[in-house]
């Protein structure tokens, strides 16, 4: 596919247990264009939900969905301590910049490379969730260039498939109250 391309295919969402989740034609569908080495966007969108996931030379550089805009800094300022104020100066900075947000925020001392790393994990991992999504959707990619990312803040998108999966299947085999059935 030439820059700009689009590949549309139909998209479900899918019970595992009790979670849904992208179904099985929307994660193949990811890791074969991982697979190909591509750099552009793939979408998922249906009428219950939406998600959009960035890979730049076949690994996922991220993923968000409109349920969980602000997962990223929710996460560093909860498991990192890292202030608003601090998050809200790297941000504005990194609009006029176009340097990603998670570099800026090592290089200001913000975050480290670790916590980067943890949040936007977290935040890709709930955009793999599309949730509320009854499926009848479309899973469209989108051959897109938007510069480079760090290596070190990219993710193999098979394993985050399978721990996607791992994670779907401990959390229904767990009761309401935590405990295990």
């Amino acid at each position: 596919m030439g820059q700009g391309e689009m590949d549309t295919a139909r998209c479900e969402v899918i019970r595992i247990d009790d979670v849904e989740t992208l179904d099985s034609s929307a994660t193949d569908r990811l890791a074969a264009l991982a697979r190909e080495g591509v750099t552009g966007e793939l979408v998922c969108s249906c009428p219950g939900g939406r998600m959009q996931a960035y890979l730049q030379h076949g690994r996922v550089a991220w993923a968000s969905d409109p349920r969980h805009q602000r997962a990223f800094t929710a996460h560093l300022k909860e498991h990192a301590g890292v202030r608003t104020a601090d998050i809200e100066t790297v941000v504005d900075e990194c609009r006029t910049t176009k340097r990603p947000i998670g570099e800026s925020l090592i290089a200001h001392g913000v975050a480290t490379e670790d916590q980067v790393r943890a949040a936007l994990r977290h935040q890709i991992g709930l955009a793999l969730h599309v949730g509320t999504c009854p499926g009848g959707g479309e899973i469209t990619f989108v051959t897109r260039d938007w510069g480079e990312y760090d290596l070190r803040f990219t993710f193999s998108a098979s394993e985050l498939i399978e721990e996607e999966e791992r994670a779907a299947r401990a959390a229904a085999a767990a009761e309401p109250d935590g405990r295990k059935r």
